[in-house]
Formats: C-alpha cells, sequence, structure tokens
C-alpha cells in the first residue's frame, strides 16, 4: 500500500511542473481581458528584464494604471481601456509564447511592443472617445512626459496624431460631404 501511494505521490509531483507549464502557456498564449498578470506571469517570467524592464516597468505599470482608473472614464472609454488593454496583450503573445521570429532580447522586446501602442490604441476607438478621457488619459493616466520620454514613445504618439488627425479629417469629410452634393444639385457650385 505504502509504495502505491509512494508512486502515485512521485507521479504527482513529476507531472506538475508540466501541468502548471501547461496553465501559464495557456494563459499566455490567450490573455484575458482586464488582467494585468500577462506581463509578470508571461513576459517578464521569459525575458526577466528586471523592474525597469517593458514586462514590469512599463507593460504592468501602466497596464495597472489603466486598470485602477477605468471608471474615472466614460462608459466608451471604459471599453477602450479593456480592449487596449488586451489588444496590447495579445500583440505580445509570440514573445510570451517564444513563437518564431518573436523577440530576443529585452531591447527588441520593448521596441516590439512599443511598435503596437499607437494601433491597438486606434483600433480600440481612442480617436472616436470624447475629449475628457483623452485629457485623463493623456495627463492623469499616462502623463505628458511618458508620451514622449523615449524614441519609442514619441514614435507611438506621434502615430496616434497622425492616425487620429485622419479620422478626424474623414469625419469631417463625411459631413461636408452631403452638404456639398446638395448645393451641387441645387446648382449653387
Amino acid at each position: 500500500m505504502s509504495q502505491r501511494l509512494g508512486f502515485v505521490l512521485a507521479v504527482f509531483f513529476l507531472a506538475l511542473p508540466f501541468v502548471v507549464t501547461a496553465q501559464n502557456l495557456t494563459k499566455c498564449a490567450t490573455p484575458i481581458r482586464d488582467d494585468c498578470t500577462f506581463y509578470t506571469d508571461c513576459l517578464e517570467a521569459k525575458y526577466q528584464c528586471g523592474s525597469d524592464g517593458y514586462p514590469i516597468g512599463y507593460g504592468f505599470h501602466f497596464c495597472t494604471k489603466f486598470a485602477e482608473s477605468k471608471s474615472k472614464l466614460s462608459t466608451a472609454g471604459q471599453a477602450w481601456i479593456s480592449n487596449t488593454m488586451l489588444c496590447l496583450q495579445n500583440a505580445l503573445v509570440p514573445e510570451a509564447t517564444g513563437a518564431p521570429g518573436a523577440a530576443a532580447t529585452c531591447a527588441d522586446l520593448k521596441t516590439k511592443a512599443f511598435a503596437t501602442h499607437a494601433d491597438c490604441y486606434v483600433d480600440s476607438g481612442l480617436c472616436s472617445l470624447p475629449i475628457t478621457d483623452w485629457e485623463k488619459v493623456s495627463v492623469e493616466i499616462v502623463g505628458p512626459g511618458t508620451l514622449v520620454e523615449s524614441f519609442d514613445a514619441l514614435k507611438a504618439t506621434a502615430s496616434v496624431g497622425l492616425q487620429c488627425t485622419k479620422f478626424f479629417a474623414e469625419v469631417v469629410a463625411s459631413y461636408i460631404s452631403p452638404f456639398r452634393m446638395r448645393r451641387v444639385r441645387r446648382g449653387l457650385l
């Protein structure tokens, strides 16, 4: 009987690391909405960049700030935060899972991560948020200094500005075009 118990315990303890690894791999391959542990449990665990590296010093730090500040925003702003947090994490799944072509170093990871920021922000609806949400995000949550503190951050900020300018131009054009067409039909243009 004790041999059987010993065998069962041995199998359990030998299999446990594989179960934990499989759970982390699943979590790392499919980030959880409104959860920031992807940065600590997946990226930092894999890259070990330290407290100032991208996973902890930027990703986890701002993910947590976004999550804590979510209630300060409009309903649209709250949805934007959830969608953006998930988008940013999904964009780094190849790095977290060690997929071919994944970033090899902490510096590569930081560059790759910052390259995803603008598209995630814009694709999640930043340009259409109320101006009050823009102010809270840029001043209270992120902070103006953070938007330009590094070349990567500056590039992401400029890209967001350019993409939102295009968005605003399209919105204005969509309002002007029907007005212009009515004037053309009336022979005024």
